[in-house]
């Protein structure tokens, strides 16, 4: 809900912006005048609101109030004037007179201004705590801590931590003292209504389930919303706590991964896009492989063992971005300042390029467009001991890109998996034709800002 009210109020502000613009540069805004103007702006306007999308300016948990996202607000407005100004002189101008120069810059202009105060009142508005949805924690671990932890720092997030019941009287670190906090569950229905407590979240203990459930039962008359910590978790952070899961929880959750429909779809796109990227890239390819020959020693094309759909090994490819020999002391994590990595090869690895090889793992079906990184079968091996349910992000074909790559900076451990897992488990079990466009926008995107160092 919080996504569309910022959507629509950007495109508000949008068309606003255009009406304000005409009126002060030609005094009268006349019916002709504004559906002259209208629909040239509507494309423009169009593609000014993908690159917001494409760079998470709709992101309810991205939103900040601080000179980082502001900056990023500025530098998207940037990139739209660049965009309006080539729309209007390089593809319009073929097949219109209209020139609106001057529109263009005053429009900008009042748009920016309008744009960023309803950004930041968007941000006092969803951070108020008379707006914010109280809440109360129910039983004391590691993941219930971290997402009150989330709660408190991140207050545009629409909640406010207001009570926590504490059975085993764990210990407790002071910056959650701000809330309510008691181990008695017994009177539990007055402290949700003494709280005015919106929404409750419980953590899955079996040595106090049933006690919480049936006092949780006496409150259903307050209308509160119940989430287990699981799902919560999930819905405010995108990514899945693995060390919370049982295996009850892939059973229920897992279902969509059998979708024939989805997979269908899913394969045709990647058949399609693969062999024409894979076509268009034939033109350069040629180019960075000399230059990778040139540079140093070996294959150009190098192929790599990986763990795909169903835990199956099969033959990754991709262009050689290191030194020759540069596992010859076996196999090692690929850092993000890794000294193996040939000059050239720093390039390609940052605007993955690279990875052109892969698309002919797409076309065979061993690899998708989207889906979780394929490992090495070494650090699979590794991973599955360390990390409970590593295996299962094997229940989806592995990616190009994925949830956990525009998500999670570089990872070169196993704890940086671990949480790399986090987001693969949720973008399995809610992978759908839509998150797949949203995060093949975004990796473009993410390209696009390594191209030019940002």
């Amino acid at each position: 809900m919080k996504k569309i009210l910022l959507l629509l109020g950007d495109i508000i502000l949008l068309y606003a912006s255009l009406w304000l613009t005409l009126w002060f540069r030609y005094d009268n805004v006349s019916i002709e005048l504004w559906q002259s103007h209208f629909w040239p702006f509507s494309l423009v306007f169009a593609i000014w609101l993908m690159i917001f999308f494409i760079n998470g300016l709709y992101e309810i948990r991205k939103v900040k109030n601080d000179h980082k996202f502001y900056g990023q607000l500025v530098s998207n407005l940037a990139v739209n004037t660049l965009l309006g100004f080539s729309f209007f002189y390089l593809i319009l101008g073929r097949f219109s007179s209209l020139r609106p120069q001057a529109v263009l810059v005053v429009l900008i202009i009042i748009f920016a201004i309008l744009w960023i105060i309803w950004r930041k009142l968007f941000y006092i508005m969803i951070s108020s705590t008379r707006l914010s949805n109280n809440i109360a924690v129910i039983g004391v671990n590691k993941e219930s801590l971290l997402l009150a932890e989330e709660i408190i720092t991140k207050p545009h997030l629409g909640y406010k931590l207001k009570l926590i019941i504490n059975p085993d009287n764990a210990p407790l670190p002071e910056k959650f003292q701000i809330a309510k906090i008691t181990r008695e569950l017994a009177n539990l229905k007055d402290n949700l209504q003494k709280q005015n407590i919106n929404t409750v979240v419980v953590v899955n203990d079996a040595k106090y389930g049933p006690e919480v459930a049936r006092y949780l039962f006496e409150s259903l008359d307050l209308k509160i919303n119940y989430f287990n910590l699981t799902d919560f978790y999930e819905k405010i952070t995108g990514k899945v706590p693995v060390t919370a899961l049982e295996k009850n929880w892939f059973l229920q959750n897992f279902g969509q991964t059998n979708n024939q429909w989805f997979l269908l779809v899913k394969r045709t796109y990647d058949v399609f896009f693969a062999s024409l990227f894979g076509l268009i890239s034939l033109i350069f390819l040629p180019i960075l492989a000399l230059m990778i020959k040139l540079e140093s020693r070996g294959p150009v094309i190098y192929k790599q063992k990986r763990i795909g759909l169903g835990g199956k090994e099969f033959f990754a490819y991709k262009l050689r971005s290191m030194a020759q020999n540069a596992e010859k002391n076996g196999a090692q994590w690929a850092k993000e300042k890794d000294n193996r990595v040939t000059k050239i090869g720093k390039f390609i690895r940052k605007t993955r390029l690279d990875e052109i090889p892969q698309f002919w793992n797409i076309i065979k079906g061993e690899m998708s467009f989207v889906g979780p990184r394929p490992e090495r079968p070494e650090f699979v091996e590794i991973l599955k001991k360390e990390i409970p349910f590593y295996n299962e992000r094997h229940l989806a074909k592995p990616g190009l890109t994925g949830w956990a790559q525009i998500n999670f900076p570089y990872g070169a451990s196993v704890a940086d998996a671990k949480e790399k897992l986090q987001y693969d488990l949720f973008y399995i079990k809610n992978q759908s034709i839509s998150l797949d466009i949203s995060i093949i926008l975004k990796t473009i995107n993410t390209i696009f800002n390594a191209t030019l160092g940002r």
